[in-house]
């Protein structure tokens, strides 16, 4: 008889830190940080094209030891096919600094889509535009943010492998500090566990992001909770 094991194995572990010391030595001088998240969506009523979407974050600073960043994000969708889905939303974002806290309202849309079944499990994609607009700052900024997304099931078990990647272009300067151009990457590993109920994922996330002088390298504990 066989016996379903709730851990992921000894081999996903190695790989997991593997792909860790992947990561240039001399960037870990950055920041450790934490960031949990709890997310939803589907749709709006049963057999309904029409979509919710909401996701709340904590994210820590100061290597984890006081809150940095919250962002509440909610949004409505609409499933075009079962190859797309578009949504547009608003996202409510505060960064607490030394100084007064920056207050940011976001308008965004984005569209959500499988891409292939690639290497045994599933690649997707989501493609969001952003308009930002900072409190006390005279400029709209916009980016583009490209993610993909890619997870495994792990045979025997209720675990699966997620990996992830996010890069951010903005596409104009601003007065409260954009510039045009790169602006940052986040590239994560990590497990997804789901037993019939919510999603739970914890990994680890590389977060890069482009400044003037010197580059900033975070390293972040990611625990997120999706319904």
């Amino acid at each position: 008889m066989k016996t379903k094991m709730n851990t992921p194995s000894t081999m996903g572990i190695g790989l997991l830190a593997a792909l860790t010391c992947l990561f240039p030595l001399q960037a870990w001088a950055g920041e450790q940080q934490t960031w949990l998240a709890v997310a939803t969506n589907g749709p709006v009523q049963a057999d309904s094209n029409w979509l919710y979407w909401f996701d709340g974050h904590a994210r820590s600073q100061d290597d984890a030891s006081g809150l940095g960043v919250s962002i509440i994000r909610p949004a409505l969708g609409y499933k075009v096919s079962d190859k797309l889905s578009l949504w547009a939303g608003y996202a409510r974002v505060v960064a607490r600094r030394a100084g007064p806290d920056t207050e940011e309202h976001r308008i965004w849309q984005q569209a959500t889509y499988p891409v292939a079944d690639l290497f045994g499990g599933k690649l997707s994609g989501r493609t969001r535009l952003e308009q930002r607009l900072i409190e006390g700052a005279g400029d709209t900024g916009h980016r583009i943010r490209q993610f993909w997304r890619w997870s495994r099931p792990i045979q025997g078990t209720d675990w699966s492998w997620v990996l992830g990647n996010e890069t951010f272009i903005a596409f104009n300067n601003t007065d409260f500090g954009q510039d045009s151009g790169y602006l940052q990457n986040r590239a994560s590993l990590g497990f997804a566990w789901q037993a019939g109920g919510p999603r739970v994922e914890i990994g680890y996330l590389n977060n890069h992001i482009d400044r003037p002088g010197a580059d900033n390298t975070n390293h972040n504990i990611t625990l997120a909770l999706f319904f």
